[in-house]
């Protein structure tokens, strides 16, 4: 989509600041000023325009944008300059990195995989936040950020409801895949806090005082594994990819993370950003070409 992000560079408003930044957010994402200055209409307009695009794009082909345009969504009805400081981040961060792929594979295993993550109250209705990937092997095939609808009192309830968010994802591309004539042999949901491990296999007999308020409709998860439909496993902090769909990274884990999700390697990405600018350049040209040919034979 190259040419989508080229034209939405195109169409920056002449009073957003342009550069380049290696990241799409800053780490104060989800911090919002209650006193924040208010946009004027038209310039909310403008944001709330450029928001819709780029999630149309961060869904479509730049996961890496997923983050940051969920927390612009939550912005859209009442943004302040502070917002509009944060959507000016994005469109810098897309300057510098116009030309990245999306690359996905699979490999021969027959697993699916899916790493789910939740950050515990970060949003200033002090909601949390989930963030998941799903892969078959290689690259993220699917990945989703998302604010939560409830409240939870801790981090692993906020984990226990951010893996039932997926579930649907989970178990509806189990099935799909099967119904296609494909073999799954596992079905593996990663998770990087043991106790939400613990609550999700054994089930409402494991509630105590912290999480037996938990509604009985989040053991969907308990059922699921079983049948046998999926599995749970622990994986480390920091392996946890889907840390990146919840919380704003910086520096190598920033790009560890984006580059296993794009499916790309580090030393690429100047290639790709080259081929792209040089790509936009000869449409450019061809197309002056073609509108001097049409005004000469008019």
């Amino acid at each position: 989509m190259i040419d989508y992000i080229q034209e939405m560079l195109d169409e920056q408003p002449d009073n957003m600041e342009v550069g380049e930044a290696v990241t799409a957010a800053t780490e104060h994402l989800f911090t919002v000023n209650e006193d924040g200055t208010k946009l004027s209409d038209m310039n909310a307009t403008v944001f709330h325009h450029m928001t819709a695009k780029l999630l149309f794009l961060s869904k479509r082909a730049r996961p890496d944008l997923q983050l940051s345009v969920t927390f612009l969504c939550t912005r859209v009805k009442d943004p302040d300059t502070d917002d509009w400081k944060k959507l000016t981040r994005v469109m810098k961060y897309l300057r510098a990195t116009i030309g990245l792929p999306l690359i996905l594979g699979i490999d021969d295993s027959g697993v699916l995989r899916c790493h789910v993550d939740a950050a515990f109250a970060v949003h200033n209705d002090m909601k949390s936040h989930t963030g998941a990937t799903l892969t078959f092997g290689r690259r993220a095939a699917n990945s989703d950020s998302v604010k939560q609808k409830l409240n939870t009192r801790s981090s692993t309830e906020a984990e226990f409801v951010g893996v039932d968010d997926e579930m649907s994802q989970v178990v509806w591309t189990r099935y799909f895949l099967e119904a296609q004539g494909y073999n799954v042999n596992d079905n593996i949901v990663y998770q990087d806090n043991q106790s939400a491990m613990k609550l999700a296999k054994n089930g409402k007999r494991m509630s105590g005082k912290r999480t037996r308020h938990i509604n009985i409709r989040y053991f969907f998860v308990t059922e699921r594994i079983a049948a046998k439909v999926m599995n749970m496993e622990y994986c480390p902090t920091l392996d946890m990819i889907a840390d990146y769909f919840t919380k704003p990274l910086q520096g190598s884990q920033f790009r560890r993370f984006r580059n296993i999700i794009l499916g790309i390697h580090e030393t690429m990405i100047p290639r790709y950003n080259i081929e792209a600018r040089q790509m936009i350049r000869d449409k450019r040209e061809r197309a002056a070409l073609l509108n001097e040919q049409i005004q000469i034979s008019g």
